[in-house]
């Protein structure tokens, strides 16, 4: 039966990440595809550029909550760290492969975000400060998720953290890497958007 409710956990927690705040934010209040525009993505930096902070910020805080509540929920059902960590990957792969908009999401920082804080505060809030630092000097959002992706499992492991938790933000490290192939040619080529630059919206 646990073995059975953990799946069930899973499969839900996919389901959760579907709901891309997003699309769903920039049709409810534009009537528009936000992935026609700007980066193709469907995610916090995307919405920044086309619709400005006052949209971005709720769409960042949504998509971190879900991410949360996974975590906050498979601890609530007193599952085994297997699930909630499988429950929090999932979380993130349904966000970013969505199969309600034919599997093209965002890039799952927010979600991951709200994964991890919830998971683990204290490795979480190390990467945060140096992700912070990264956005202040270079201005870059893709650059600054990186680099905070990449220092979870730096951090997990210098803080001596289970195996399960190092796997867990290797994974979701290998998940911001992938989703951001086409931003890391950009930033070695200096052309990747900064903080500020636009895209019109009709």
């Amino acid at each position: 039966m646990d073995i059975l409710i953990g799946f069930i956990f899973v499969v839900v927690a996919y389901l959760i990440g579907n709901l891309d705040f997003a699309y769903i934010i920039v049709k409810f209040f534009k009537h528009e595809d936000v992935r026609d525009y700007g980066s193709g993505n469907a995610g916090t930096a995307n919405v920044l550029r086309v619709m400005g902070k006052n949209y971005a910020i709720p769409v960042f805080l949504l998509d971190a909550l879900k991410g949360a509540l996974v975590i906050i929920a498979g601890r609530w059902l007193g599952l085994d760290s297997v699930f909630i960590i499988c429950g929090g990957i999932a979380v993130v792969a349904g966000h970013n492969w969505p199969v309600f908009l034919q599997f093209r999401g965002g890039k799952g920082v927010a979600t991951s975000l709200g994964v991890f804080l919830t998971y683990d505060w204290q490795v979480t809030s190390i990467a945060i400060v140096i992700a912070i630092i990264v956005l202040i000097v270079w201005r870059m959002i893709s650059l600054t998720s990186l680099v905070g992706a990449f220092v979870l499992p730096i951090t997990a492991i210098a803080l001596s953290r289970s195996i399960l938790e190092i796997i867990f933000a290797f994974i979701l490290f290998f998940f911001c890497f992938w989703q951001h192939r086409l931003n890391i040619g950009r930033i070695i080529q200096g052309r990747e958007t900064k903080i500020g630059q636009k895209v019109k919206m009709k």
